[in-house]
């Protein structure tokens, strides 16, 4: 894209099968803050993204939120170890959902 692009600064969303375009949002734009959460993960969660969502915001559709804060590509393979920075669900709320 060029710098004139109005997706210039949006994340997309395109069906990888098909190519189909199916959207756009804001890129986050959550710096680090002190109110942080840092999650290790373990055997039990290096699969299931979902449930560390669950976890620390009671919603496991807010995993995406997890994935791309620590640049996760694969969601479903995070190696055991890793140390994921999970902004606040208050935090999250005012500067994503409620946009």
């Amino acid at each position: 894209m060029n710098n004139t692009s109005r997706y210039n600064w949006s994340v997309l969303y395109i069906d990888k099968k098909n190519g189909d375009f199916l959207g756009t949002r804001q890129p986050l734009n959550l710096k680090t803050h002190n109110s942080d959460i840092f999650h290790t993960v373990t055997e039990a969660d290096s699969k299931r993204i979902d449930l560390i969502s669950y976890k620390y915001y009671k919603d496991v559709n807010l995993y995406w939120i997890i994935a791309e804060i620590n640049n996760i590509l694969n969601p479903l393979e995070i190696p055991i170890g890793t140390i994921l920075r999970i902004p606040t669900y208050e935090r999250i709320q005012m500067k994503v959902l409620d946009d």
